[in-house]
């Protein structure tokens, strides 16, 4: 058998598969004194030939072996299964990710992985190209409406005020933001509200805020340092809601999260709400995320939403964070364009054609 092997990587390639193998007898006279010998069927696959080649590999043992029978049946079962695996390699497999609904959720920029996980455990008739659409829609959606219900905005105590400050990078609308919230709580809910910003990088910024602040009616003081935020804040105790405004960070810079960190420190009742742009790269949002963990960020709110080609990215962090979302923005309209996350309606927006 040892040399039948021989002959067949020397004819055929390491790559051989065994096919089949059998002990035969040759010679002799009536049957007594024929040679023993052992027959080896290989095939191979080689690329240098122009189609499978199959050989019998005939030899004659020198020696005696103690369990021929044995040994030649679990070569044969191991080549069986080389070969088995090998054939299904070879055999167009009909993944997941050839189903038009993958399709459609890494259209919107959906992470493949996550896309896979997600249409994992549908059955497998619902994953063609002539499936029932609308059947596997609703699967969908349900599947990742569970990711956006873990909603969670501000809510106001039955006593003392609720301390709310909107963290995040330059340009997402913290702003506008803070003072969409301070029209709503103010003017639609009856509460009595004050607006503190320490955005004192940006004399504009500054500038509007006051302006939304007098249209609301609501009172606004500058934050130049954490003990002066200490004191506003004591200052407006009587307050149901206190909004905190802080300036734009760039996630790679470690001072300046480093001081908005201290400023965030110096009350422990502060609801941080990380502001993160819907039309934000989800490996830059990644990365957004991970360096604005040094404030401790409770919840997330997405910001333009209406300007977003996809909202790939928002449900990538949903899903990649146990974070919970509060609300997202859809324009620039004050007190308008700002609304609680709805799972339903956001995952029929991601899974938009």
């Amino acid at each position: 058998m040892q040399e039948a092997m021989i002959q067949v990587k020397k004819e055929l390639g390491l790559d051989a598969v065994i096919l089949h193998s059998r002990r035969v007898h040759k010679g002799g006279l009536f049957g007594f004194f024929a040679k023993e010998s052992f027959e080896i069927m290989a095939a191979t696959d080689s690329p240098a030939l122009s189609s499978s080649e199959a050989k019998a590999v005939t030899s004659t043992p020198r020696y005696s072996v103690d369990h021929p029978k044995e040994a030649a049946l679990q070569l044969e079962i191991a080549n069986m299964r080389k070969m088995l695996e090998k054939v299904l390699d070879k055999i167009p497999e009909t993944t997941k990710s050839s189903s038009p609904f993958f399709d459609v959720l890494v259209k919107n920029d959906i992470d493949e992985q996550i896309a896979e996980n997600l249409i994992k455990g549908l059955p497998e008739q619902y994953l063609t190209a002539d499936s029932d659409a609308a059947i596997v829609r609703q699967l969908l959606t349900e599947r990742v409406s569970n990711y956006f219900k873990k909603v969670d905005g501000i809510t106001i105590p039955s006593r003392g005020p609720r301390l709310v400050a909107l963290v995040g990078p330059t340009g997402v609308g913290k702003t506008t933001t803070i003072a969409k919230l301070a029209a709503n709580f103010a003017l639609k809910e009856g509460c009595k509200v004050a607006l503190l910003t320490a955005d004192t990088y940006r004399i504009s910024a500054v500038e509007q805020l006051k302006t939304y602040a007098d249209i609301i009616g609501v009172p606004i003081e500058i934050i130049y340092t954490p003990d002066e935020l200490k004191s506003a804040i004591y200052r407006h105790s009587d307050k149901n809601l206190v909004l905190i405004d802080t300036a734009g960070r760039s996630p790679r810079n470690n001072y300046q999260l480093a001081e908005l960190q201290a400023f965030l420190e110096i009350d422990p009742y502060i609801e941080t709400h990380l502001v993160l742009s819907a039309t934000t790269k989800y490996k830059d949002a990644v990365d957004i995320v991970q360096k604005f963990s040094v404030c401790s960020p409770q919840k997330f709110l997405f910001t333009k939403m209406d300007e977003a080609s996809n909202l790939g990215t928002v449900f990538n962090l949903l899903y990649t964070f146990t974070t919970p979302s509060s609300y997202i923005t859809t324009g620039q309209n004050v007190p308008d364009d700002i609304e609680l996350a709805n799972p339903v309606k956001m995952a029929n927006m991601i899974l938009r054609d």
